[in-house]
């Protein structure tokens, strides 16, 4: 079975501040070597319950946050940024999906790093009136992929989240949130075992778990921090309609929510 793992960065064990996850910050060394952690638990984990292939997708900043050198053999990676379909490769062949490393939506109160896809411009995203994060966004492209979403690790705040949205998946804490900048934090070896056990579960689990779907057509409404970034948004080729709502907000409406992050992987595509 192919297990398809998107991972971000911020919910990572031991990451709380923004230093750890940028790229050329003096902490980015520290917050690799978090990650590649969790990672390789979610790895062990996975091929542990039966998993025989892993993909892996860096999914943070552009990408190429890994330390290869040290990820898990069985995975294998995708890098870069996006030109087509979010996710490549996840189609029917793959048995489920891991939400690895993420955060909280914006605004959760007490959630560490708390941000949807951009913290210097987005506010606030609804889906068919319905508030979600990436979590949301991401298991909604698997499940128009036919793929169900049976593990989320994080914070505290993004699992309980991911629980209300997707209903009894498996989850690995490994941190409390306390605000933006701030959370209790389990150690590593502790924060693995739990990654490690709840992948394993998952994987077994994959057939109880619901897909994410909004139905078609969806509105998208997407509130910006800042009026200059409404006037600059566009609606993609695939957009049925846009409208400037006011100020700080567009809408968009879609056949398919896949359609807003390029479509579903296709085997042509390859």
């Amino acid at each position: 079975m192919k297990i398809y793992m998107t991972v971000d960065m911020e919910g990572a064990t031991g990451i709380c501040c923004r230093e750890q996850t940028m790229k050329g910050n003096p902490y980015y060394a520290e917050g690799r070597r978090l990650l590649t952690g969790d990672v390789n638990a979610a790895i062990e984990g996975a091929l542990e319950g039966g998993a025989t292939e892993i993909l892996v997708a860096d999914a943070h900043n552009g990408s190429f946050n890994f330390l290869l050198e040290e990820l898990h053999p069985a995975a294998q990676v995708i890098h870069g940024t996006h030109g087509g379909p979010r996710f490549p490769y996840l189609d029917h062949s793959v048995g489920a999906m891991f939400i690895v490393a993420y955060h909280a939506r914006a605004g959760t109160l007490a959630a560490t790093l708390e941000h949807t896809m951009s913290s210097a411009s987005w506010f606030r995203l609804t889906v068919n009136g319905r508030e979600i994060g990436e979590v949301g966004i991401d298991a909604a492209l698997a499940g128009a992929a036919g793929v169900p979403v049976v593990l989320v690790t994080g914070d505290d705040k993004v699992c309980a989240e991911a629980k209300e949205l997707l209903g009894a998946i498996e989850t690995a804490v490994v941190k409390q949130g306390l605000g933006r900048h701030r959370a209790k934090c389990l150690l590593p070896k502790e924060s693995h075992a739990r990654i490690r056990e709840a992948a394993r579960r998952a994987v077994g689990r994959k057939d109880q778990i619901q897909l994410l779907s909004f139905g078609s057509p969806v509105e998208v409404v997407l509130t910006y921090k800042h009026t200059e970034h409404a006037d600059a948004a566009r609606g993609p080729a695939a957009c049925l309609e846009f409208e400037r709502l006011d100020g700080y907000t567009v809408r968009y409406k879609f056949r398919h929510l896949a359609d807003w992050y390029g479509g579903v992987w296709r085997e042509r595509e390859e």
